[in-house]
């Protein structure tokens, strides 16, 4: 069940930027992040007050404070790219956040990396790296700015700090009471950016710009929420390359939808990511 949570979450986000190019119309990325965080504290505190019948928050815990200040750095940096830049920046956020899990995993928290799981991760991380580059080069991500680039970088280590804060806690909290916890510190601190960072309102409201927001709010909670179940029992490792898969359903909307080309690149790189997914989650039976 754990890893139908990660799948789904992955199926989830996989509309992320085609949700905030589309917010964008209305208001800047900074305060479409203070949305984000805001619309998901309300419906966890709706999810708590239906469960319990009162609100719970813990803040004075430094993984608290890590994790909702990384999962501000997430959301500003994702936001700021996608709106300045291509709407499918989750094929860096989501590759980047693998690598520096993986590294936390073995080097921190001294998790144990088998043969099999390194193989299945090169091979996961070699398949995006094509489905990315896709004969172009580095030069096709750098055309708007190096600052967007940037962006989606930093966007991707938030994404893995807030995800290593939810691993150390998730054992030990209530998953609802944990990711509200987090996201009032991501709030708060989206809230001391917003005062100089304006203008915020762009554009009159339209309804497919509030549409986005309220979605990318419910997104906020339930996408979280399905992966603070999943990584009680799911290895680090394996739980970030599963959410790679995001990349590739990214890559598959472009065509359903847009009718984008696909080239042997992109058909290469994601049969190789299967199959790292594959050797990564199939465990060998013993005869």
């Amino acid at each position: 069940m754990e890893y139908f949570f990660l799948i789904l979450q992955a199926v989830i986000f996989s509309f992320g930027g085609l949700l905030i190019k589309a917010s964008g119309t209305m208001v800047s990325p900074m305060l479409l992040s203070a949305l984000r965080f805001a619309i998901g504290i309300c419906l966890l505190i709706g999810i708590q007050r239906m469960g319990k019948g009162k609100t719970s928050l813990l803040l004075a815990n430094r993984w608290i404070l890590f994790g909702g200040c990384m999962k501000a750095v997430h959301y500003l940096g994702e936001n700021y790219g996608v709106m300045h830049g291509f709407s499918y920046g989750g094929i860096i956020v989501w590759p980047i956040q693998t690598l520096v899990v993986l590294l936390a995993s073995v080097l921190f928290f001294r998790e144990k990396l088998s043969g099999r799981t390194a193989f299945g991760t090169a091979l996961c991380l070699t398949g995006i790296g094509l489905v990315t580059w896709n004969g172009a080069g580095l030069q096709v991500f750098m055309q708007a700015q190096a600052s967007t680039f940037a962006a989606f970088v930093l966007a991707g280590m938030g994404a893995a700090g807030f995800f290593i804060a939810q691993k150390q806690l998730v054992k030990k909290m209530d998953i609802v009471e944990l990711n509200a916890s987090m996201f009032t510190y991501g709030l708060a601190a989206t809230l001391v950016v917003l005062p100089f960072t304006r203008p915020h309102l762009l554009e009159p409201a339209n309804v497919p710009g509030t549409a986005s927001i309220l979605i990318l709010g419910a997104i906020t909670c339930v996408g979280f929420l399905l992966q603070a179940a999943a990584i009680r029992k799911v290895p680090m490792v394996q739980a970030t390359i599963i959410q790679s898969c995001t990349v590739i359903l990214s890559i598959l909307w472009g065509v359903t939808f847009y009718g984008d080309s696909l080239s042997i690149y992109v058909i290469s790189g994601t049969a190789i990511f299967l199959v790292g997914i594959a050797v990564v989650t199939i465990k060998p039976k013993v005869l």
